[in-house]
């Protein structure tokens, strides 16, 4: 700490103890009161001219003549006087001069990772899951915070009626790792919050009525409800988080946690007993709950694989016997393609064929093969569309019974590797037909230009007769 900031927060320090009061936010310190001395004043002035790092402005303001005050100002000690030091930015950290202004700031909805303290010491530090409060030296600079783990958020479970929304989206700030070897007014503060915290993300509604926040575990009787701002909560901050961590940190399945901890509160409230004891109790029949529950949903779960396993087996199996009929239609449409090639070999030698007529062959042909190739794809198409949809309604019901790893490697690999399958057979069927088109629309262009006009025939010449052969002499009698 260097030695003017040290004594700027010495000088801050003993106006408070004046009688002078200090608001402090996020990003600044208010100080209100009267200067205790001239050299108070002349202090605070030397300040308000030169600021000491790490602080980034200060003011020092005279209401009364609504202008700052400056060097040369006579001192008066009945002057009110206004001084506002500017804090510094950093990601992810909120610093502070004095204790007094953490309540204000941990009852914000959400908090930034790390809290740096002047008026602290290192045996009252503290460290959260999602909050480092710690000592904030002013000649060092304050490191970046710990990468967060993912949001805690039990908004989704709990129904929250007011308007300011008292469920907070993430109880990682709330939810203690390391205590602090010494209490402080800022951990106190921070307990008291975190109960309230923890019990709002517990709890099944919550909703404003004359002004008053209430907590209600369970919806239907028996229904526990309960102030947010009990004084008892405090004292069971350790009780909350051990279940809030059971509840958030035990699984996949929270949400039947979540509402088997909300019944179970519910049903162990008894007049005249604690909270702590009621939590407790609470927590220990959801956990025999929750056991019962799983054993009775493992047999669901392992009846849920083999009907998985079995769609699965059918599946792959529709999606190959798919890509064989797509490969068996090739020969059909060879024998098709090879039909205009038949014709022109086996028809009457002594007759030439008409060209227009083998075109037309040639181009039937190939229209025909494409129209069924296409035709093929297209019902293959329709298909695997239908059972693609049917495929996402029932893994829906597998959701509560499998993982997301469970059905990557019993569903949805196997049909995707199916599918690749098939779509390699098109890729080269594809190719194949659309050769054979070419090719058939090339026969049928060649055809028809070997139209030719008939030569037109010459004149017959006329061969010289042959002499008159006599007749032969009549025979005498």
């Amino acid at each position: 700490m260097t030695s003017s900031s040290t004594h700027l927060v010495e000088r801050a320090r003993e106006l408070v103890a004046s009688g002078a009061s200090a608001d402090e936010r996020i990003d600044a310190l208010v100080l209100r009161g009267r200067l205790p001395s001239a050299d108070a004043q002349v202090a605070w002035l030397e300040f308000a001219d030169d600021v000491p790092p790490p602080f980034s402005s200060l003011q020092v303001y005279n209401p009364a003549l609504g202008g700052d005050l400056v060097r040369g100002d006579d001192f008066d000690p009945m002057r009110d006087v206004i001084i506002t030091l500017g804090k510094p930015v950093a990601d992810g950290c909120a610093f502070f001069v004095f204790q007094s202004g953490i309540p204000h700031y941990l009852a914000q909805r959400a908090v930034l990772p790390r809290l740096a303290i002047v008026d602290f010491n290192s045996a009252q530090a503290f460290h959260a899951r999602g909050l480092e409060v710690a000592a904030w030296d002013l000649a060092q600079p304050v490191p970046p915070p710990e990468c967060s783990t993912g949001p805690i958020d039990p908004s989704r479970y709990v129904r929250d009626f007011v308007p300011d929304r008292e469920i907070v989206t993430d109880l990682n700030p709330w939810m203690l790792v390391t205590a602090p070897a010494a209490s402080s007014p800022a951990y106190q503060a921070w307990e008291a919050i975190a109960a309230r915290r923890l019990l709002g993300g517990l709890v099944s509604r919550a909703w404003l009525e004359d002004g008053q926040v209430w907590l209600q575990a369970a919806a239907t009787p028996p229904i526990y409800r309960i102030k947010a701002d009990d004084s008892a909560l405090p004292g069971t901050r350790s009780q909350l988080t051990e279940a809030a961590s059971w509840v958030f940190l035990s699984g996949t399945d929270i949400e039947a946690r979540h509402l088997l901890f909300s019944g179970e509160l519910a049903r162990a409230r008894r007049p005249q007993q604690d909270l702590a004891t009621t939590l407790d109790q609470a927590l220990e029949a959801a956990k025999a709950a929750y056991e019962a529950h799983v054993q009775s949903s493992s047999r669901e779960t392992l009846k849920a694989l083999a009907d998985l396993r079995k769609t699965v087996i059918d599946e792959t199996q529709k999606v190959a016997q798919r890509a064989q009929d797509l490969a068996a239609t090739l020969w059909r449409d060879l024998a098709v393609s090879a039909a205009p090639f038949v014709l022109k070999i086996l028809g009457d030698a002594t007759k030439t064929p008409d060209p227009i007529i083998s075109s037309a062959f040639y181009f039937a042909a190939a229209g025909f093969i494409g129209l069924s190739f296409s035709l093929q794809w297209r019902i293959n198409g329709a298909f695997f569309q239908s059972q693609a949809a049917s495929r996402r309604i029932w893994m829906q019901s597998l959701y509560s019974y499998i993982s997301v790893r469970e059905r990557e490697e019993i569903a949805e690999t196997p049909i995707d590797q199916a599918m690749k399958n098939y779509r390699e057979t098109h890729g080269a069927l594809l190719v194949v037909y659309g050769l054979l088109i070419v090719v058939l629309i090339a026969f049928g262009v060649h055809a028809l230009q070997d139209v030719t006009p008939s030569a037109s025939n010459p004149a017959a010449s006329v061969a010289p007769s042959p002499a008159a052969v006599p007749p032969p002499p009549a025979k005498l009698p």
